[in-house]
């Protein structure tokens, strides 16, 4: 699967878990810079005012896990990030919902 049908199926995915919820979707990472690898996850951070209810990401990650992308994704909810993490996706982040 090519970059662009793997990160338009994952937005798929995550744009349905995130809807009504008002919550914004960054890519970063190696994919956001484009120097992904095929040993690369995917990073998704998830901006919400306050924390994400858990019922969201579970549902998020399970709909991740049965999908056809065909990497590791790792789903950080940016209220219960640390700093580095925060700092690194206001850098480099991709806004992709929101």
């Amino acid at each position: 699967m090519d970059r662009d049908r793997v990160l338009n199926e994952l937005r798929e995915i995550v744009t349905t878990a995130v809807a009504g919820t008002g919550a914004k979707v960054y890519l970063f990472g190696s994919w956001a810079r484009r120097q992904e690898r095929r040993s690369s996850d995917i990073d998704i951070a998830i901006e919400y005012n306050g924390p994400l209810a858990s019922s969201v990401l579970s549902d998020l990650r399970t709909r991740v896990a049965e999908s056809n992308v065909p990497y590791k994704v790792d789903v950080v909810d940016l209220s219960s990030a640390g700093e580095v993490i925060n700092d690194k996706v206001r850098m480099e982040g991709i806004l992709w919902i929101g």
